[in-house]
């Protein structure tokens, strides 16, 4: 009978599976950490080309409603970044500072939750006019 029990305490037929299952929540864990990464990294890139666009409109045209609309066209309609405002600064000289705010929204938050959980990103640009005012 003690023979019966070593051969039985000896098996390990499964042990591969319940370990498995025992590290699959940090899996889990991790690519959702790294998707979290992925949005966020385009949320910066895309906030960063939207205030570039924007300054380029903004010098060629010395209308914030064109740089603005600009900038709106940039950040699209995605669900990880939203506009918030275009702030523009006189420098002198024909120089000027545009700063854009947007809103940075985690991915895998509950919907009810984005608004406080949400993320404010600022981005600015330096440029200088190429039109004068008319």
């Amino acid at each position: 009978m003690t023979m019966f029990k070593n051969q039985k305490a000896n098996n390990e037929t499964g042990s591969v599976s319940i370990e498995f299952l025992g590290i699959l929540p940090f899996y889990f864990m991790f690519f959702l950490l790294l998707w979290q990464v992925v949005a966020s990294g385009y949320a910066v890139f895309t906030a960063k080309t939207a205030v570039n666009n924007a300054a380029k409109t903004y010098a060629a045209t010395n209308k914030i409603d064109q740089a603005e609309k600009s900038a709106k066209e940039t950040l699209g309609s995605s669900n990880v970044i939203k506009y918030k405002d275009l702030v523009p600064t006189d420098l002198g000289n024909g120089k000027f500072k545009l700063v854009l705010y947007t809103d940075h929204s985690l991915t895998f938050i509950p919907k009810q939750w984005k608004e406080k959980a949400s993320l404010e990103l600022e981005q600015e640009a330096i440029g200088k006019v190429l039109v004068p005012k008319p």
